[in-house]
Order: C-alpha cells, then sequence, then structure tokens
C-alpha cells in the first residue's frame, strides 16, 4: 500500500472520532426507541390465512446508458407479468416493450431516460389492463415518489407526469386496485408523520427502515397506515384533474428480510387485504421476502450491461463507417475508457 504511515495515522485518528460521534448517536437512538415503542405503530402478521385467488399483473423496468461525447445511448425495458390465479391451474404470460436511441447529452439525460423508462411501465401496465383486466396491478417503485418526481426542465417530465395521471384514472375507473412496492432503505415518510402528529425529533441519520429495525428487530410485521403529507395534484387534459395522496404501510413478510413500502391512492378500501396478499406473494422467495412475480417481472425487464455494450458498441461501428464526421463530432467514445 503506498504512503502507508499516513494511511495509518490517518485510520487511528478517523476510528477514534467516529467511536466518539457514534456514542453521541446511541445517547439519540435510545431517547426514540423508548418514546416510539409507546405509539403502537407496529402490529403482528396474520401466520395463516385462505390463500387469496385473482387475477394480477406485476410490472417493472430497467434502463441502460452510454455516454458519449456529444451524446447518450440509451436502452429502455418494461415488463409486465399476468398471473391468473382464478382457476385450479396457474396460468402466467408476459407483456413486454423495448426501446433504444439517441439522445443529446446534458444535465439532465439520467432523469431523462428515467422518466422514458416510467413511461413505458405505465404503457406497458395501461396494455395488462386493457387486455386481461387484472382486479390487481402492482407496480415495482412507489406510487408516492412517482407523483412527487422532481420537476425537470425537459419534455420527458410533463409527458411522465400526464402518463402517471391517465394510469391512475384508468385503474380508478375500471374498479382496479392499484399497489406501490418498494424496498427503499432512504425513506423518511414515517418519520415525517410521526414527526408531525407526535412532535417527535430524529437524529439526521436515521431513516424509515432504521427506525423499524431499532423496534421491531428481525420479526414479521406491518405498521400502521399512514399517509404522507402531501397530496397529488396534476390534469391528463384542459377539462380532468385529478387529486389523490397515499395511504402507506410498511411490511417485512419474513424475519430478515428488508422492510417493503406499500402505497395505494386514497380511493382503496381494501389496503388490509391488499397487504395479506402481498405477504402470500412473498412466501415463495423464503428468507428474500419480496413478491416472487415481481422480482420475476423486475429480473424480465433488467438490462445487462453486456447487451448495452454490445448495442452500443455495433452502433457506433456502424456510424464510424457511415458518417466519420458525425462519429468525430459527439458520437465517438470518451477517451477515459481507454485510459491505463
Amino acid at each position: 500500500m503506498r504512503h502507508y504511515s499516513l494511511w495509518l495515522e490517518k485510520y487511528g485518528k478517523s476510528r477514534e472520532d467516529l467511536l466518539t460521534n457514534l456514542r453521541g448517536y446511541k445517547q439519540e437512538v435510545n431517547s426514540v426507541k423508548k418514546t416510539i415503542e409507546d405509539k403502537r405503530i407496529i402490529l403482528p402478521l396474520d401466520k395463516n390465512g385462505p390463500e387469496i385467488k385473482a387475477r394480477m399483473c406485476f410490472v417493472d423496468g430497467g434502463e441502460g446508458i452510454r455516454e458519449l461525447l456529444g451524446a447518450a445511448v440509451y436502452f429502455i425495458r418494461a415488463s409486465g407479468l399476468v398471473l391468473d390465479k382464478t382457476g385450479d391451474a396457474v396460468t402466467e404470460k408476459f407483456v413486454r416493450d423495448l426501446d433504444m436511441d439517441i439522445v443529446e447529452y446534458d444535465d439532465y439525460v439520467k432523469d431523462r431516460v428515467e422518466f422514458l423508462r416510467a413511461m413505458m411501465e405505465f404503457s406497458v401496465a395501461e396494455r395488462c389492463v386493457e387486455e386481461y383486466k387484472p382486479e390487481y396491478l402492482f407496480i415495482d417503485g412507489s406510487l408516492y415518489v412517482n407523483s412527487r418526481k422532481r420537476p425537470v426542465d425537459c419534455e420527458e417530465y410533463g409527458l411522465c407526469r400526464k402518463r402517471f395521471v391517465r394510469l391512475l384514472k384508468l385503474c380508478k375507473n375500471k374498479g382496479i386496485h392499484i399497489v406501490g412496492v418498494s424496498e427503499d432503505s432512504r425513506s423518511r415518510l414515517l418519520m415525517g408523520y410521526l414527526s408531525m402528529k407526535y412532535g417527535m425529533k430524529f437524529p439526521k441519520f436515521m431513516t424509515d427502515a432504521s427506525i423499524l429495525r431499532l423496534i421491531a428487530k428481525n420479526t414479521r410485521y406491518r405498521t400502521i397506515a399512514f399517509t404522507p403529507q402531501s397530496r397529488f395534484e396534476a390534469e391528463d387534459d384542459i377539462n380532468s384533474m385529478i387529486a389523490a395522496s397515499f395511504p402507506t404501510a410498511y411490511i417485512q413478510p419474513t424475519e430478515v428480510s428488508n422492510p417493503l413500502r406499500v402505497d395505494v391512492p386514497d380511493w382503496e378500501t381494501e389496503f388490509d387485504k391488499i397487504i395479506k396478499l402481498i405477504v402470500q406473494l412473498s412466501r415463495g422467495s423464503k428468507q428474500y421476502g419480496y413478491p416472487m412475480p415481481l422480482y420475476l417481472a423486475h429480473l424480465d425487464a433488467r438490462i445487462e450491461q453486456k447487451q448495452a455494450d454490445w448495442s452500443t458498441n455495433q452502433l457506433i461501428a456502424y456510424l464510424s463507417k457511415n458518417d466519420p464526421d458525425l462519429y468525430e463530432t459527439i458520437l465517438k467514445e470518451r477517451r477515459h475508457g481507454y485510459r491505463p
């Protein structure tokens, strides 16, 4: 190791400072734990119950991006798994979409690709709803987060917002239960709710996941349902508006899984049944504790790095032969990829 003595000196000092800081945090954590355990936000999960039979759809997406000199090549894919458990036999069908293109490189290129991927997910979800009429539609990711995406000065942001509104309205009009499911270790929605309702103060480094670990440890549980403070309002055309909030609960389906954040629109009346259904769907993943059909949709939609690399290299080779000037100007690979 280079600069060995300097490294050891800095390491010794840093670890002492870290221990001192953590001891201060520990006092704050113990204070929070004592206060929060009296609020009874943790509820037990039913271990047994009748199996819920229904036609369900699970949607997820994937993306890949390669940055060039003045442009970026992106790849997006979305998959919807339709699972029919209404009869004696279980049937499965995938609905898929895929796109690739070049966008000019700017400060928001990653956000723009994310919006494009989200739009494709919503489009696949709409197709599943229209063609297969599921009772439940599960979206990978939080409905609340989708409704609160940070505004970006680009066309894709507005289009994505409108597509999300359209999907919400479609499900509401057809009586379909739309559900968001996410593993989010950085969320602070529960903290915001507890702070607002009880005036509690939390250490800045804590998140919802760390709070739940603190009070529930490695147990199977669900939390009470709570509603994040802000509401979602948007127009999808001149004469139509939708306003919604998103009741939320955390679930830990197995003793060693991560907490799942589940949210639904505020017109949903069967939240408890949905939670039971998610617990049932998570049994197949054993200790992982995540709805297995949603995980299968994720695997189907994921874009491997080698797929993105191969496609980009083929495109670069084609353009370098057919339009060398364009290639040298904006489509050439960056030099740092070739540095030793």
